[in-house]
């Protein structure tokens, strides 16, 4: 399993949210915080859902379906703030 990355303090872009209700597993929430060294059920869910995106982009370099430019690359190692 991949390790999750600790929120750094780079700036992020801004970007769209909303507001959602959600039904989570607490102990799932619990250990992804813990990787994540936050209790902010926000930034847990933000970092996982970063980290997952982060992993399909790497999975696809890997397999050559994506043609990387340095752009690319530079986005998919760049730190993540929540």
């Amino acid at each position: 399993m991949t390790e999750l990355r600790r929120p750094t303090s780079t700036p992020r872009p801004s970007r769209a949210t909303r507001r959602v209700t959600l039904n989570v597993d607490e102990e799932l929430l619990r250990e992804a915080g813990e990787f994540l060294g936050t209790t902010s059920m926000t930034k847990i869910i933000n970092g996982a859902l970063d980290e997952y995106v982060g992993s399909q982009l790497r999975l696809r370099a890997a397999r050559r379906e994506l043609a990387l430019t340095p752009e690319m690359l530079d986005e998919i190692r760049r730190p993540r703030t929540f």
